[in-house]
């Protein structure tokens, strides 16, 4: 469900009172208390206003402030002290302020902890709320929904999708394993990229690949028992694994809209050998998401590879994300002889689709897009720069059409009759189109983001196509990432029909509007609107299909690592 929770700020619960600068309370935590509550956060539930406080006299004038708070501004849903941003803000803070918060520091008053701390994040809170811009949303009543849901998720979806994340977590440690292995395969294919896998895998303190993998799979392993057990704390007594987790400790962390030093270092030692948490999720995505960007700094050291194969980003995107990646995933999925194929060519032609299968009349075309969006427009909460970037990177950049665009101009090729990659179709007269745009990043699959791609997809066909908008079925567009895939994988093998399934299922959800009736009470209707809605919104991700993960097959990976505890 949409469920979008009121931040609380200091002026609501201490309206008397000045707020100073959130430092100013940090300097009156104890260094126990700072040091264990950055990893606290990651815990569940998150404390609110009525469980904050383990001195019951603090406890009752707290609620009775934010109670009266409530009551005046006839306020129906309980409002919060801290969501995932402000938790992160708070770990940022502290650790980019370590040397004054954290040396010589004698605070050793419980309840003084616990005031301060509260107070620290309502005036964290007020700088969250205050990137929220909210007066610029669409007017007409089911697209300002459409704009609200992407601007209350987007900025957030690095962290997680579901606010009960757990099964999330699983699923990205699953897909993250596939990436990973699939990079090293990569990386191995030519001895170009030797110097590349070298310095990728010392970054990590460690020597041989093997010993990588090992380390992660011990790690991934320990995260899902931290997680599992709702924990965040763990000791390390082996050099090696030491090691290899202070590649992962900075204190060299400043301050950033984006969370980027925290990304690059999202963990941290909170004693001799106790290490602990900054956030899970970036932990796993130090593995291939943030991975990225150290590939990146070797591949510019590297002249004679940058000389022949220029840009970087254009380099991993069309050679491992495309060609690689995608390719392999989806020619396993449509392996079988019947299933059409565009000719395997040594050079792309221009405007040629990243992927095209045909099976009878049924064409599935795909654009792959790993594309990365500015930390000042994901941070923004601004819908006209969220929107503007979306058109950018996934219609038209200038005057070259991409995503969306391109699949429009390739259904536009197919009613021409001039086809280059399957002659078949450029005389059939009854074709079933399905255009999917295939994304890597998690934060395509928030809320909203797929309807308002369509939205601009079926514009696109409305604009371009014209009378082949009723000479072919063509469906809506499917905004489909990469992690989905892999984990569905096993599922679209069973057998041939299961990937069109899926998609006809997430159409159909999107397309159609449910009325809700025979509500009893305004808050059921409420309610029930409200899941309706998230179910018209929700991405493919979030869909229901008859497969579910072998979690026992997954959890083999990881039996040498407990086999001796």
């Amino acid at each position: 469900m949409i469920n979008i929770n009121q931040l609380l700020e200091f002026k609501d619960v201490f309206p008397e009172e000045k707020p100073q600068q959130v430092v100013n309370y940090l300097k009156k935590i104890s260094k126990e208390t700072l040091l264990k509550s950055i990893g606290f956060f990651n815990t569940k539930p998150l404390p609110n206003y009525d469980n904050f406080f383990s001195n019951p006299g603090i406890h009752k004038e707290i609620s009775i402030k934010v109670n009266s708070y409530i009551f005046i501004n006839r306020i129906n849903k309980k409002p919060h002290v801290l969501n995932k941003i402000s938790a992160l803000k708070f770990a940022e803070i502290v650790l980019s302020n370590s040397q004054m918060l954290l040396e010589d520091n004698t605070n050793d008053s419980p309840d003084d902890d616990e005031v301060n701390l509260f107070k620290a994040f309502l005036c964290i809170n007020t700088e969250v709320i205050k990137k929220q811009v909210l007066d610029n949303v669409n007017d007409e009543n089911f697209e300002k929904i459409v704009d609200f849901s992407i601007i209350f998720t987007f900025p957030s979806a690095d962290l997680a999708i579901t606010e009960n994340d757990d099964l999330e977590f699983l699923h990205l440690l699953y897909a993250t394993f596939y990436k990973v292995e699939s990079l090293f395969a990569f990386l191995n294919s030519k001895p170009e990229y030797a110097n590349i896998k070298e310095g990728f895998i010392k970054s990590f303190n460690v020597s041989t690949e093997a010993e990588f993998i090992d380390q992660m799979t011990f790690l991934f392993g320990q995260l899902m028992r931290l997680k599992g057990t709702n924990s965040y704390l763990w000791n390390v007594e082996d050099k090696d694994a030491q090691a290899f987790l202070d590649s992962m400790v900075s204190d060299d962390i400043a301050p950033d809209e984006d969370f980027t030093h925290i990304k690059n270092s999202p963990i941290y030692k909170a004693g001799d050998n106790l290490y602990s948490i900054v956030h899970y999720f970036f932990v796993v995505d130090k593995f291939y998401k943030s991975a990225k960007f150290k590939l990146k700094e070797l591949y510019e050291k590297d002249l004679p590879l940058k000389a022949s194969h220029g840009n970087f980003f254009s380099f991993f995107n069309s050679e491992f994300s495309e060609s690689f990646l995608m390719k392999n995933i989806l020619d396993e999925i449509f392996s079988q002889e019947h299933f059409i194929k565009k000719p395997q060519r040594e050079k792309e032609l221009p405007g040629e689709p990243d992927y095209y299968v045909r099976q009878d009349n049924e064409v599935f075309i795909f654009e792959n897009k790993d594309v990365l969006i500015a930390k000042g427009i994901k941070a923004s909460a601004n819908i006209e720069q969220i929107n503007a970037v979306l058109k950018t990177k996934f219609l038209a950049d200038g005057t070259k059409k991409v995503g969306i665009g391109q699949l429009v101009t390739t259904i536009a090729e197919i009613g021409s009759e001039k086809f280059r990659f399957d002659d078949f179709v450029n005389s059939a007269k009854a074709l079933t189109i399905y255009p999917i745009l295939l994304v890597h990043d998690r934060i395509f699959q928030t809320l909203g983001i797929n309807y308002r791609l369509n939205q601009w997809f079926k514009e696109q066909c409305a604009s371009r196509l014209g009378g082949l908008n009723e000479t072919f079925n063509i469906k809506s567009l499917t905004v489909l990432d990469i992690d989905t895939l892999i984990l569905w994988l096993p599922y679209f093998q069973i057998k041939d029909e299961n990937f069109k399934k899926m998609l006809d299922l997430h159409l159909d959800k999107m397309n159609y509007t449910k009325e809700v009736i025979n509500a009893k009470s305004q808050a059921e209707l409420l309610h029930r609107a409200n899941e309706n809605i998230t179910e018209q919104l929700s991405p493919i991700s979030r869909r229901i299909i008859s497969y579910k993960m072998d979690k026992e097959k997954f959890i083999d990976r990881f039996r040498n690592v407990f086999k001796n505890e």
